[in-house]
């Protein structure tokens, strides 16, 4: 019991030590998305998509980047925009971009790995996401218009309704701090205080769990072993990381935390990060979340998840490899 607790204090040190080295950008990227969210630019965006046509992809891929959601509340927004008429191609652009990109996870990756690593992960979000929305629509004619991808239909009415039978895309946003301080006080400075709390709420339960996951790494798996991963540029290397991510529930936030937290490198300091290895921990594990696979297994065909699937790990590894090619240093 002993070293059981001396084991756990050790843990606690660890990650509270490596929190506070992210702190500061973690707090810069919770202050853009509380702006963001305060004035509802996304929402505004969002709006606007069934109106833009063929523009409707690249909008949707442009939206997803500057989104402060991750793939567990992206998806319902999608379904719920899917019903309202918007096309399958700009809806899945929008799916697989938002989960990769956001301004708390650009701030992050730049604080953490460098602006060269942000700003590429940044430029292969939007190749992916245009890539996927291009893709699903040449698709259409093969059974991928919207009134044939769903199990069954749904039912109509707005997912922000408390009653929407539907409870797994029932929105219950009207329950948070944010909206109920702005239906009281119509504040715009006290709207925004309460989405930054929020904001600090969640993205730090991200960061947190990535912090958790390389110092339990560090602790019980060598340490060779883990950087022959991150550093190692070969075709396996890439493989093996692309099939475990697979699996993994683990957020923009999460992975770069994770990433930083194994480093932990001085100001200035590079971090030796492989970029095929990169490509696939910050891309591909985004995307793939295991609760996200659960709502496609339920609410649409077979096709439609075999289709995101090639996407979200076809898509991250094409990357890794062409990036992988280029001779370029990040």
């Amino acid at each position: 019991m002993e070293q059981f607790s001396q084991t756990m204090l050790q843990l606690g040190a660890e990650i509270y030590k490596e929190f506070i080295y992210i702190l500061p950008y973690l707090l810069i990227g919770v202050l853009c998305e509380a702006t963001i969210r305060t004035f509802k630019w996304h929402v505004k965006i969002r709006k606007a998509l069934t109106h833009y046509g063929m523009l409707a992809i690249p909008v949707a891929t442009l939206l997803g980047l500057f989104s402060p959601l991750c793939a567990c509340a992206t998806l319902p927004l999608v379904i719920s925009l899917l019903v309202a008429g918007l096309p399958l191609a700009p809806a899945m652009a929008l799916l697989v971009t938002a989960p990769i990109m956001s301004p708390t996870g650009y701030t992050m990756i730049s604080g953490m790995l460098g602006i060269s690593w942000a700003t590429t992960i940044l430029v292969c979000a939007g190749i992916l996401g245009l890539v996927a929305g291009y893709v699903t629509h040449l698709l259409r004619p093969y059974g991928f218009t919207e009134d044939a991808i769903f199990r069954k239909q749904l039912p109509a009415g707005d997912f922000h309704d408390p009653d929407y039978p539907v409870e797994s895309l029932r929105c219950e946003c009207g329950q948070q701090l944010s909206h109920r301080v702005d239906r009281c006080t119509h504040n715009k400075f006290l709207v925004f205080m309460a989405r930054f709390w929020e904001g600090s709420l969640k993205i730090g339960k991200f960061a947190l769990f990535g912090l958790l996951i390389e110092v339990v790494a560090l602790m019980f798996i060598p340490s060779e072993w883990i950087t022959g991963l991150l550093e190692g540029d070969t075709l396996a290397s890439i493989l093996t990381l692309s099939l475990s991510t697979v699996f993994l529930h683990m957020p923009q936030v999460t992975a770069a935390s994770m990433l930083f937290g194994f480093y932990l490198p001085e100001p200035g300091q590079v971090i030796p990060l492989a970029k095929g290895a990169g490509i696939i921990l910050l891309i591909g594990a985004p995307v793939t979340a295991l609760p996200v696979m659960g709502v496609f297994i339920t609410m649409f065909k077979p096709r439609v998840l075999a289709l995101y699937l090639a996407i979200c790990i076809g898509g991250p590894l094409a990357l890794a490899l062409l990036l992988r090619a280029l001779p370029i240093t990040l």
